[in-house]
């Protein structure tokens, strides 16, 4: 029996991030089943897989327009061409490229919403994108449980049209972990050093714990465009021996075991893969309560605190509560991995091929 094509779309596959990693895991792991191929609207790709065809529409960098006018009939056509069965879009703009061709191919498109629908709420134009391609695609997948309800309220995108999988936990982060040590007087935080991972109130934070708390130290991993900014707030507040930059790290999932509690402080999330790493390495966490993401993975008082969003005093609190208590700190370990099972690899593969199948019936 002929096996189903699925397409992998995204907008570009030289700008490496989460929904690049997703994408190329996702092709990865459906390969023995479907025949798998990936197509990168501009610029490229960084690697090439065995077993799977990569296309590029556009050889260099494109806006949306260059893209629709240069590469529209080639995108329809390699589509068409390779009997592409079932679509998978990730990004508000290559979904629109995609619902665009949609007059012209046979193939069902799944849109793939890698983002928060309130937190993008006041960026009219990704709000509009993310409208249209929920509308005109045969199926959207969210996230998270909390972006689905919004779709569904804010959109009205009908429930039957739309559902949410989670992002899979690698499994190399379960091989990986190793003894929680509930004596490390360490706190540890990563993620791109960006605006909205939330690092200004990082920092106000620290500067209410960690002068009550000269013992302990605070790292930081990640690199990005704020670097230089953080840094010198950092040494504004005299805090460069307890609150440290450790740049990037591509050993990060080794070095999860030499910290007690892993720190959340951004402004939007769709679903934090730093903290679900965490969880795995049984850190407690602490959070702010934001839109999407932590509420999902943290068991508020159980295996760690979520904190109403943008209150600095009671996260400073909850951490200072964490820092001082060892044997809480023990306790949020030994549950730090509840509820993981719905995060693995094997479950949300199987929830991707009832997708298809219902798609394809």
């Amino acid at each position: 029996m002929k096996r189903k094509h699925i397409c992998l779309i995204n907008y570009d596959m030289c700008h490496w991030g989460g929904v690049e990693q997703v994408i190329e895991n996702m092709g990865l792991a459906l390969q023995k089943e479907y025949k798998i191929s990936i197509i990168s609207l501009c610029t490229g790709f960084l690697k090439t897989y065995e077993g799977i065809d990569c296309h590029t529409i556009i050889n260099r960098k494109a806006r949306v327009r260059e893209i629709l006018i240069q590469g529209y009939f080639k995108l329809v056509r390699t589509i068409n061409r390779n009997h592409v069965d079932i679509i998978m879009v990730c990004g508000p703009c290559a979904g629109t490229i995609v619902a665009l061709v949609k007059p012209f191919i046979k193939a069902k498109i799944i849109f793939a919403d890698h983002l928060n629908l309130r937190g993008s709420w006041d960026n009219k134009p990704i709000c509009r994108m993310l409208y249209w391609n929920s509308k005109m695609s045969d199926y959207t997948v969210t996230l998270t449980k909390q972006n689905r309800n919004d779709y569904i309220r804010y959109f009205h995108i009908s429930p039957k049209k739309i559902c949410y999988i989670y992002n899979w936990i690698d499994e190399q982060v379960f091989k990986t972990a190793q003894t929680y040590q509930a004596d490390s007087k360490k706190i540890i935080t990563a993620g791109r050093l960006e605006y909205e991972k939330g690092y200004d109130r990082l920092i106000e934070i620290a500067k209410i714990v960690l002068p009550q708390h000269p013992d302990w130290e605070w790292h930081i991993y990640g690199g990005g465009e704020l670097e230089k900014t953080i840094e010198h707030k950092i040494m504004d507040c005299g805090l460069e021996k307890q609150l440290i930059l450790k740049g990037m790290s591509k050993k990060l999932l080794e070095e999860y075991h030499n910290y007690s509690i892993f720190a959340l402080t951004s402004y939007i999330e769709g679903l934090p893969l730093v903290l679900l790493e965490a969880k795995v390495n049984h850190l407690p966490s602490v959070s702010f309560d934001i839109l999407t993401g932590p509420s999902e993975i943290i068991q508020d008082g159980h295996n760690g605190y979520l904190v109403q969003d943008g209150d600095i005093s009671a996260f400073a609190r909850r951490l200072g509560q964490l820092m001082d208590n060892e044997g809480l700190r023990e306790s949020f370990s030994s549950h730090a991995c509840d509820n993981i099972d719905k995060f693995r690899k094997s479950k949300i593969l199987r929830q991707w091929k009832s997708l298809f199948n219902r798609l394809l019936s």
